[in-house]
């Protein structure tokens, strides 16, 4: 998604302002009804989980706000962030960095800037939800791949069959059974652990029985 499809979904972002009712938090409210989300200012955060948020201006001070924090951590999922800072001392700096924001906003608050904040942060927002996407879909590869690796290992050792014979057979059984070779791979594996747990080791004390009672 480019800049230009950035800039035509802004109308109607469900915008929320984590931010005490003042001169800043107003003249962001206006700058953000012009443009044309959904806004509203609500300080302290809510504790209760409210309607899914696109988009939240948060106000970052030295001290981390735990209230702030636990709010996004109820988010089913992770909005926009803008930090809203009035100036920049180390704490503020790493409060911005631990909060993982993908824009900041300076305090006071003017007119120009607002939308260039949104548009950047929704950038960066977005391509790190690609990044996230690909590589959960890389570990779930990998995942995938160990399983069958193991399923098949398991396979060779019990019927003495090559690799080749194990995918084959692994492969058929997921389609008579239409699932899939991941699927397949799970059982044999959880099959296997199960007849594993199922074989009785005799134990220190049944050797011992069992040598006194032949005497």
């Amino acid at each position: 998604m480019d800049n230009e499809d950035i800039i035509q979904r802004l109308r109607g972002l469900n915008v929320l302002v984590l931010h005490p009712r003042d001169g800043d938090a107003e003249e962001l409210l206006q700058q953000l009804m012009r443009i044309g989300c959904r806004a509203q200012a609500i300080w302290p955060p809510p504790r209760m989980s409210t309607e899914q948020v696109d988009l939240a201006f948060i106000e970052v001070r030295e001290k981390p706000s735990e209230v702030t924090a636990d709010f996004l951590k109820r988010q089913q999922e992770r909005p926009t962030l803008i930090g809203l800072a009035g100036y920049e001392s180390p704490s503020v700096l790493h409060n911005l960095i631990d909060l993982g924001v993908d824009g900041v906003l300076p305090k006071p608050v003017r007119p120009y800037g607002v939308l260039s904040s949104i548009v950047n942060a929704r950038r960066i927002w977005q391509e790190g939800r690609k990044k996230e996407k690909l590589i959960t879909k890389l570990k779930s590869k990998v995942e995938n791949s160990q399983k069958l690796n193991e399923a098949k290992l398991v396979l060779m050792r019990i019927h003495g069959i090559e690799e080749e014979q194990a995918y084959r057979a692994i492969r058929h059984q997921a389609m008579e059974c239409r699932k899939t070779v991941t699927e397949i791979a799970q059982s044999i594996i959880e099959s296997n652990a199960l007849l594993h747990n199922l074989v009785v080791r005799p134990k220190a004390g049944d050797e011992s029985v069992d040598e006194s009672g032949r005497d």
